[in-house]
């Protein structure tokens, strides 16, 4: 299986396609939440305010430029401040989704921040989730209050009170894949306290897996070469195909690059 790779699509399209994913997931609403992308240039391009997600296009990402410049055919998302705040605060993000998925708004309004050790890769694709006091949306006092959450450098995600949330990445598909897999532990807590007491991992159980994931998985180009698995891709590459389902599968593409399956 392959990923996306957003470093050969120009800001406007990598938005557009999260964006539908997000939407058609039913991860957000027609109106709410919306992407950016911060370029080399220190230009931020942006879903455009009042723009319906079922129809958006290329043509309307807007692209807000370093001098305050707007280049567009629309007004840029009225949270724009606090997107902006974010790439202020912390300069080695390039990318921000806000959205408003159901298991993560419930746990925003419950004032809870959910525990990721329900399993090991969630923990490790995730880390600490931050929580943020309620602002009004497209305040700058909004803003304030979620870029002192990212000042904490081991925050890349942090739960807007009464809101939704908010993650950054690397890249876009880093900042997709902590957003889809945090709302899938959301969704899973509340699935598993229907049924019973949510029983969470400690963290030498966690530590005992990623011990494991390291020992069992040859990796080039990074200084570790470890273990030995079945069957190279055609690209020479090894994936043991115990780590090749589910989000191990998708833990992988995240941390190491493309993967096929064979």
């Amino acid at each position: 299986m392959k990923q996306l790779d957003v470093k050969l699509m120009h800001p406007k399209e990598q938005i557009n396609v999260i964006i539908g994913r997000i939407y058609r997931s039913g991860m957000t609403t027609t109106s709410g939440g919306n992407i950016s992308i911060k370029d080399g240039n220190g230009d931020i391009w942006i879903k455009p305010s009042a723009v319906d997600k079922g129809s958006l296009t290329v043509k309307d990402i807007v692209c807000v430029k370093k001098d305050g410049t707007i280049v567009g055919q629309h007004k840029p998302s009225s949270e724009f401040p606090f997107h902006n705040a974010i790439f202020e605060a912390l300069p080695e993000l390039t990318a921000i989704i806000h959205a408003h998925p159901p298991g993560l708004v419930a746990f925003s309004i419950a004032r809870v921040v959910p525990d990721t050790s329900i399993v090991p890769q969630a923990r490790k694709i995730c880390g600490e989730i931050g929580f943020a006091p309620y602002g009004c949306p497209g305040s700058e006092d909004l803003g304030k209050k979620i870029a002192a959450e990212f000042k904490n450098k081991k925050y890349k995600a942090v739960i807007m009170e009464n809101h939704g949330v908010v993650l950054g990445g690397s890249d876009l598909m880093d900042a997709y894949q902590r957003f889809e897999t945090l709302e899938f532990c959301c969704r899973t807590i509340v699935n598993a306290g229907r049924i019973g007491k949510v029983n969470t991992l400690t963290d030498e159980q966690i530590s005992k897996y990623i011990h494991h994931f390291q020992k069992h998985l040859t990796i080039y180009g990074c200084g570790i070469s470890i273990g030995r698995a079945r069957n190279p891709n055609r690209n020479g590459e090894y994936y043991p195909s115990c780590l090749r389902s589910g989000i191990d599968d998708f833990y992988l593409r995240n941390r190491f690059g493309s993967l096929e399956r064979q």
